[in-house]
Formats: structure tokens, sequence, C-alpha cells
């Protein structure tokens, strides 16, 4: 009756007094305290204990359902999915029978491909990113006869997608293999007309696959993950880069989840990369991340990230510091409507001194991201979503590297 009403602060001490009885079931009190256990969120504990209730009554059916659904949460795919074919061999009820149906469907779906893809449609305030700064050196006669003109803000339409998919095939015990291909980009109305820098077109696309190795149970999760990126733009192949990702999260409590990750990667130009972008590269990076649900609709998250780029010269080596802080909510009503709010603060300095700029470049970058949705309304299966985005780029070299942008976009997302 514990059990089955909730009465855990009373468990553990009906099962003291159960154990006194003669005659007592020791497999029922080690039932009971593992579902104590899976309680108060040791799930590794409960699974030890339960698993020692099965050994001693492994004709129960209730024993063989508990154990199911708690290697189930381990995600332990292939043991839940035989040990539910056990328990209903037991003699459950019909009632209960279609529960374990439900719980070998949604084994079934977490095998199958995951994730979402949307387009959408919107306007971008400076997709060249440009200061638009006019800088006049010589003057006579109250007229400039020898100035620095940087290039203007191109404003322009924009068509964006996103495409990130994962699927994770389980090779026994909480191993599995996991793939996850992400792709992302924008392609712009308008093109560069100027001729004033080796870019005309500021379309871009980006796409990763990764593939490797995934610990998963009940409270972590590790990643080892190679990967490779390619990135379009200027109408060609800009880099294609190798790279590996070291990620790990762990649950803590019942609200707050925390990570750490490291990523390394070496970007390897073509020609036509060259032009625009400059010399091969390698980056470095080290990651902390923690996120707290305030509610079952609500969650705080952020991190700080330290990013070390190094080029072949010091002038183009850098190191960043990023600071991420973000809220999400979800309305309740059958809208589903959600709003998800991030900021962004990178400081980046570079290694040396630049004659060429005559400064040792240092920018503070701010972006502010907005989106707010609507998951309950659907169209052919489409989410509506609008988002803003707004980055600002302050630096010492202002004339050449400081800039505002502003992207607003409507997109139709579909996630499975």
């Amino acid at each position: 009756i514990a059990i089955n009403t909730g009465q855990w602060e009373r468990l553990a001490e009906f099962v003291s007094r159960y154990r006194l009885l003669q005659g007592h079931r020791p497999a029922l009190a080690q039932m009971a305290l593992a579902l104590l256990a899976r309680q108060q969120g040791d799930v590794a504990q409960a699974l030890r204990l339960m698993e020692s209730a099965q050994a001693a009554e492994p004709q129960d059916a209730r024993i063989a359902l508990e154990l199911a659904r708690l290697l189930f949460e381990d995600n332990r795919d292939t043991e839940a999915r035989a040990a539910f074919t056990r328990a209903q061999q037991a003699g459950l009820p019909d009632t209960v029978q279609a529960l374990v149906g439900q719980y070998q469907q949604a084994l079934k779906e977490r095998s199958g491909w995951h994730g979402s893809m949307a387009v959408g449609l919107g306007h971008n305030s400076n997709i060249n990113q440009a200061s638009g700064d006019v800088t006049c050196f010589v003057e006579l006669g109250g007229v400039c006869v020898f100035e620095r003109r940087m290039p203007e803000a191109i404003r322009s339409g924009l068509l964006n997608y996103e495409l990130a998919l994962q699927r994770r095939w389980h090779l026994g015990g909480n191993h599995n293999l996991q793939v996850r291909p992400v792709s992302y980009g924008s392609y712009y109305e308008r093109l560069d007309a100027g001729g004033s820098t080796p870019v005309s077109d500021y379309g871009n696309a980006t796409s990763v696959l990764y593939l490797g190795y995934q610990w998963l149970d009940a409270k972590r999760t590790l990643n080892v993950t190679p990967y490779v990126e390619h990135f379009y733009r200027n109408r060609s192949t800009d880099y294609v880069a190798h790279g590996l990702q070291l990620e790990g999260q762990f649950v803590v409590g019942s609200r707050w989840r925390l990570g750490a990750s490291a990523d390394t990667k070496r970007y390897v130009h073509t020609d036509q990369g060259r032009r625009v972008s400059g010399s091969d590269y390698t980056q470095h990076q080290f990651g902390l991340s923690a996120s707290y649900a305030l509610s079952s609709r609500s969650m705080l998250y952020g991190g700080a990230d330290m990013v070390r780029k190094k080029h072949p010269v010091a002038q183009a080596s850098t190191r960043d510091k990023v600071l991420r802080a973000g809220i999400y909510h979800g309305f309740e009503g059958k809208a589903g409507l959600f709003v998800n709010a991030t900021g962004i603060w990178r400081g980046s300095r570079s290694d040396a001194f630049d004659g060429f700029f005559g400064a040792r470049r240092h920018d503070r970058q701010q972006v502010f991201i907005a989106s707010l949705g609507a998951n309950g309304w659907k169209l052919a299966g489409l989410s509506p979503e609008l988002r803003l985005r707004y980055s600002h780029n302050r630096s010492n070299l202002a004339w050449a590297f400081g800039f505002e942008q502003t992207e607003v976009s409507v997109l139709l997302r579909h996630s499975f």
C-alpha cells in the first residue's frame, strides 16, 4: 500500500517492521527498497536491489515489471526490451499489459531518428558585417582629398534553413554508437556589387557530421565524437575541418544539469577559401555549462568557454573568452507557446601587435537571440517560430571590425 500510494517517507520504516514478521518475503523487501532508491534519484542502487529481488523470485510479475522500468530509465535498451517481455510472460493484468506496450513503443522510437528541420524567410541589416566607417586624413579648403572609406552595410532579404538529426544504436549495457548530422545556413537576395572585398555572395552553409561513442545512463552522458565540418561560402567550398569533441553531462538532484566539453579541430582551406579567410589554423575549445529547472515549464541555462585559435602568425592568433546565459519558458495552453532568450558575450584578443592596422586587435562582441514559437499550431506538420538576432561588435579597430547587425526571420519547423 505504501508503494502504490507513494508514502515514500514511511516506506523504510514499513520495510523494517515487515522483515520482523515470520515468513516474510525478502524479495518483496528488496523491491520496496529499490523503489525507494529510485524515488531518491539513485537508479544505480535501485537496479542492484531489484536485480537481487528478481534473482530470489524470478517468477514474480511485479518485480519483473519494476526491473524492466528501471532498465528503461537507465537507457539499457536491449536489456529493458527483454525484461518487459519476461514481465508479460509472468502474467500481468490487462491494464498493466497496455502500460508495457507503451514502454515497448517508446523503446522502438528511441532507436529511430530524432531531430528537427526548419526553413524560413527574413531580413538582415548587415550581411557583410561592415562598419561603413569614413575617415578623412587630409583636408584642404573644407574638402577631403585623402580619405579611408570602408564598405557600407548591405541590407538583404534572406532564406535560411536548419537541420539537426540524431540516432543512436545500442551496443549493450550503457554503451551506444551515435551519429549526428547537422546543417544550417543562409542565402541572401543581394550580392556585393562593390567589388571592394573578395566576397561577392555572402550566402553560406555549414554542415557537420558527428559519429562516435556515447555512454548514457539515468544520470550521466559521455560523448567521444570525431567529426568533419564543411563550410560553403561565396559559391564555393571555403574550408573542410576535422575535429574531436569530448562532452559530458551529469544530472544533480531533480533540477540541475552540469556539463563540460573539450573540442579540437583543424581548419584546412581551399585555394578559394584562402583568398577570403586566410591561412589554415587550429582551434582548441574548453567549456562548462549548467542548467536549472525553475519548474516543469521553465529553465535557466548558461556557460563559459575558452577558445584558442592558433594561426601561423601571431597577429592572426587569438584567445577568446565567452559567457552564455539564457532562459526558456513554455506557456500552458493548446497553442504550445514558448519563448527562448539567449545572451552571448565574447571577448577576443590577438596575440601580437599588427603593424598594418597599427594596433593589437581587441574585440568585445554581444549577441542576443530571442525566439517565440507555437508548437501546438501545425500546418502540414510545421510549427511557426519568430526569431530576432542582434549582434554588436566593439573593437579597438572599430573602423575595420566594428559593426552592428540585426536579423529577423520567420521559420516553419518540423520536430520528430
